[in-house]
């Protein structure tokens, strides 16, 4: 009889759960047996590219290139096609390291100024060396300033010391508004030293005691190209402007200050240019299942503009990591981020393996450059391969390996609650057992879906480029561990199951957008500021 009960009860139970899936536009949940991740082949793909043939997978480096062919085989081996816009799989771009020249030179009157001590250009300066005489142009806030500087050097006063978040952007401001007047070039004073140490003066060469102190905290053995790299990044947060006159910042008593004076001013660079590129493969939708319906007018013969292999969902991870530090010790990057890679490629096999019941295209991406400021994800916006309207959603994989083996970080939960939504249903649904039999129990992945660190959102991963064109975006990511950027970060300390559970996850959530006509609100904007310490 107690049996008889349960038969009877599990039966309600599954006519329930058809009843919802088929409320929420989603296949029933005992249609379809989907396809396994293979915990053989994350570890196996983890373990080449977390090698020392690998050499610590530094853009541009020969291993480097090394594991861009071999993601490019593997999606070649899964079937992926290469996106037509590009030649094969990948997707090349250049980024220039900039460097001061020991050229630059700065004088006003009499007073010859020194490189690094008491004068130093913006980042974002224009290259030329200018003579002319000097005009004040108050704080240079206002276009009225400069009425009376056109053809001259515009010095104004820098008012930025105390302006916290506002400060770049009020010292941007002024060089627009500068270049717009006509002025030959600009001068920021300040009596204070420490006020030309600032995010957009930094340099390989000259970098503000803060950052320096804690980039030598993580790194003991600090190269030359980790400092390009952590300079790079930092000047890659900022949005800045096309500027052609030369701009400096200057330490001087405003009392010195005076109209008419005679100044030189040299900015020159060096800059170098390395080459990377993001590694892309595609599995359409079908071409005979269409998401919009006919519009009025068309026949059944005319295919409707908008079809599945018109809208995509981006999964990516980046394969890019730090070389090697100063004493020649390779940083083999195991977690990060060689799991978000291999969890890439097994979820292109598993959708390799249910190609017939796609809606929507998916593109794969693996980025290079994310190290450098997120330079490849930032590459691709440029230049999609879909147009942004038609991006359904991006999911991101960056470390997601370590710390707590049934938890994983959602960055993007505050911004775009309806996928975070999407993610817990998944979580809570079923998958494929051994048997072949399914089984809908609560948290049948035993993950804990975390939006406690939202503050890392910015900036922290290749999502961030794609929320800011107002695609849906989601980070999934360990967060830090105590090996993160160290040489230590190494194969054996990455939980296999972990991964597997992520890339399950991430696998379930892209299946229902993809085989349904889901779509999610553009995501909201969120200003979660970084803890206090």
């Amino acid at each position: 009889m107690h049996r008889f009960i349960t038969k009877i009860c599990l039966f309600i139970i599954t006519l329930s759960l058809i009843y919802c899936n088929i409320l929420y536009g989603e296949e029933p949940a005992l249609s379809l047996q989907l396809p396994e991740i293979s915990k053989e082949n994350l570890l196996k793909h983890i373990t080449y590219l977390a090698s020392k043939g690998t050499d610590g997978r530094l853009m541009g480096s020969p291993g480097s290139q090394k594991a861009g062919k071999y993601i490019e085989g593997v999606f070649s081996e899964y079937g992926l096609m290469p996106a037509d816009k590009y030649s094969g799989y990948s997707q090349p771009f250049e980024i220039k390291v900039r460097h001061l020249s020991s050229d630059n030179h700065l004088s006003i009157g009499s007073k010859i100024f020194e490189q690094k001590w008491n004068f130093i250009p913006l980042y974002f300066s224009g290259e030329d060396e200018v003579s002319g005489v000097t005009c004040l142009a108050n704080y240079g806030l206002e276009i009225d300033d400069y009425k009376e500087c056109k053809g001259k050097i515009a010095v104004v006063l820098d008012d930025t010391i105390n302006k916290d978040e506002k400060k770049n952007e009020l010292v941007i401001k002024k060089t627009e508004l500068a270049q717009e007047s006509g002025v030959k070039g600009l001068i920021i004073i300040t009596n204070s030293v420490d006020a030309i140490y600032n995010n957009l003066t930094t340099f390989p060469e000259f970098i503000p005691p803060v950052y320096l102190k804690r980039w030598q905290s993580q790194h003991p053995s600090m190269s030359d190209t980790l400092l390009e790299i952590k300079t790079t990044s930092t000047i890659a947060r900022q949005k800045l402007p096309l500027i052609n006159i030369p701009v400096v910042m200057a330490v001087l008593d405003r009392e010195s200050l005076m109209e008419g004076l005679t100044v030189n001013i040299k900015v020159k660079f060096k800059d170098r240019t390395i080459k990377g590129r993001n590694i892309i493969g595609l599995i359409k939708g079908k071409d005979d299942n269409p998401l919009s319906p006919l519009t009025k007018g068309e026949s059944k013969g005319v295919v409707p503009l908008l079809r599945g292999t018109d809208e995509i969902v981006i999964i990516g991870a980046h394969y890019d990591h730090l070389g090697r530090d100063g004493e020649g010790n390779i940083f083999y990057g195991a977690d990060d981020n060689s799991s978000g890679v291999a969890a890439l490629l097994e979820i292109a096999s598993a959708f390799s393996k249910v190609k017939d019941k796609l809606k929507r295209s998916i593109l794969f991406i693996a980025f290079d450059g994310e190290e450098w400021g997120l330079q490849g994800a930032k590459a691709y916006v440029e230049n999609p391969v879909f147009p942004y309207k038609k991006t359904i959603a991006m999911l991101n994989m960056d470390t997601i390996g370590r710390n707590k083996s049934d938890e994983i970080y959602l960055l993007g939960s505050l911004r775009s609650p309806d996928l975070k939504e999407l993610n817990d249903r998944v979580n809570a649904s079923s998958f494929p057992l051994p048997s072949g039999e399914r089984i809908e129990v609560r948290g049948i992945l035993g993950l804990k879906l975390l939006d406690t660190i939202e503050f890392a959102f910015d900036y922290g991963s290749d999502h961030y480029p794609f929320y800011e064109k107002g695609i849906p975006a989601i980070d999934y990511t360990s967060s830090y561990h105590e090996d993160f950027h160290k040489v230590t970060d190494t194969i054996e300390k990455v939980d296999i199951d972990k991964v597997s559970k992520v890339a399950e996850l991430i696998f379930g959530v892209a299946y229902k957008i993809i085989t349904t006509d889901i779509k999610f609100d553009k995501p909201k904007e969120v200003y979660v500021p970084f803890p206090k310490k």
